[in-house]
């Protein structure tokens, strides 16, 4: 079954650069290229009613970035999240407050993801621009040192994957890179082109990687061997975020014509494609004949609610569901 759009957010003034579920799937965080980062009640939507600026109105606003925000992770208690862009920083928040709980600047480049890790969310790691991923320790009194450095990326690290014992890296290099933390071991796999996304299976088998050259690839994490590839959609410039449904039936992926892609899994086939309206946005109706990209795809959580979150370049973000 397709999903269709079951609400339109006027999310951010600038392009929507990443959205997040909570682990309930009862909320979304936005981040955007107007420096702010929005908190969402993704199953009720949001009132008709726009603010000065064009944008519908959040349960909770955080400011503390001085340029675009490219990147978010939500603990596991929902309780907090970082965020990272630009500026350099990585920032740790408290979700309830507003406050901000850490910042770490040891980066030199902006910082295109981050992640958090360990059994109470304690660990961030954090990567981007200046090649290196970085690992910090929310515990310690010191914490502002990173506890660990990976110097391998020879380009921007684009985006993190997080599994038990095993971190791994996206780059601009087309190389995948598995750190097993526990062993000291470093794992490559090679791909022909810019790797902008990843996404694990539930199991941890295989990863769903979003190539520049307009194709997604399955990968077998223990051969590296590839079991499918998708291709029919447009990504040749932006880092679009793919996902796979609850389900893992479907991989999921916006594209640079502002289109969401779903393929069969198993066949690599397009089942089906669609183009949500963006003509409510502040950018639309600025510039209407400007492109719309879709640039982050995000699955939600709940099995007996199934959705989907698309984050749009023009400030748009729509919930799909069944």
């Amino acid at each position: 079954m397709a999903y269709s759009v079951a609400h339109t957010i006027q999310a951010h003034a600038g392009a929507v650069h990443v959205a997040r579920f909570n682990p309930t799937g009862r909320y979304l965080l936005t981040g955007g290229g107007d420096q702010q980062i929005h908190l969402w009640n993704a199953q009720e939507g949001v009132s008709d009613e726009l603010d000065s600026r064009g944008r519908s109105t959040s349960i909770q606003r955080y400011a503390g970035h001085s340029y675009e925000v490219l990147c978010l992770d939500i603990a596991s208690d929902s309780t907090k999240f970082a965020s990272g862009g630009p500026d350099r920083s990585v920032v740790v928040w408290d979700v309830a407050s507003g406050q901000t709980l850490s910042r770490f600047n040891a980066h030199t480049g902006r910082i295109n993801d981050v992640a958090l890790a360990g059994a109470h969310d304690d660990v961030l790691y954090a990567a981007g621009s200046d090649t290196i991923l970085r690992a910090y320790d929310l515990r310690a009194s010191h914490a502002w040192r990173p506890i660990f450095e990976a110097h391998e990326a020879s380009d921007a690290i684009l985006s993190i994957a997080v599994l038990p014992g095993m971190v791994h890296t996206a780059s601009v290099d087309g190389t995948l890179r598995a750190y097993d933390v526990r062993m000291g071991e470093l794992r490559t796999d090679v791909m022909d082109d810019p790797i902008t996304s990843l996404t694990p299976t539930q199991d941890g088998a295989a990863m769903l990687l979003s190539m520049l050259n307009s194709t997604h690839r399955l990968m077998d994490l223990t051969d590296g061997t590839q079991l499918q590839q998708f291709k029919g959609h447009t990504q040749t410039s932006f880092r679009c975020h793919s996902t796979l449904s609850l389900d893992e039936s479907l991989v999921l992926a916006g594209d640079e014509t502002g289109t969401l892609y779903a393929w069969d899994t198993l066949s690599g086939q397009v089942k089906w494609h669609k183009r949500p309206d963006y003509s409510g946005s502040v950018r639309h109706r600025r510039a209407p004949d400007m492109p719309v990209s879709m640039l982050w795809t995000e699955r939600g959580p709940d099995e007996h609610a199934p959705m989907i979150a698309t984050a749009a370049s023009c400030g748009t973000v729509h919930v799909w569901t069944r």
